[in-house]
């Protein structure tokens, strides 16, 4: 994929926005830790801060994997894929770690980790796979 990697610069474009939206709608949703046994009545106000903080973190993960990827000149670079992989595995698992009384924008942002990370282990089977066939027709030419 040497053509400048306008689809992966796009498929990673969506998913970041596809996240950031899902974080800011779930602002929007009830904390049911606040309602339930911090006992504070609705309506709960918005919560900037902390939509604008997860967002931020997420946006710098994501960037971190894309860094990781490097789309522009990926062809079948299946280490690439496992390191990505690998480092949004610990971040997944390390923020999985704070779900207990989390609010629904850090759910959120846990559940996008997970489907990344879910993704970018599909890209390295994917990659080992056609990294394999490439280096098996070599052999037999």
């Amino acid at each position: 994929m040497r053509d400048g990697g306008a689809l992966p610069n796009k498929i990673f474009a969506t998913l970041w926005l596809a996240g950031i939206a899902s974080l800011v709608a779930s602002g929007f949703s009830v904390d049911g830790y606040r309602l339930y046994v911090m006992r504070i009545p609705l309506p709960h106000p918005y919560p900037l801060g902390g939509v604008l903080a997860v967002s931020s973190e997420l946006t710098l993960e994501l960037g971190l994997v894309y860094a990781l990827i490097r789309p522009s000149t990926y062809a079948r670079s299946w280490g690439r894929a496992l390191c990505a992989a690998a480092f949004s595995a610990i971040v997944w698992l390390a923020s999985a770690i704070l779900l207990m009384h989390a609010p629904p924008y850090f759910v959120v942002h846990c559940l996008v980790l997970a489907l990344v990370t879910v993704g970018l282990l599909v890209l390295f089977l994917v990659s080992a796979v056609a990294a394999i066939r490439y280096r098996l027709a070599r052999v037999q030419n």
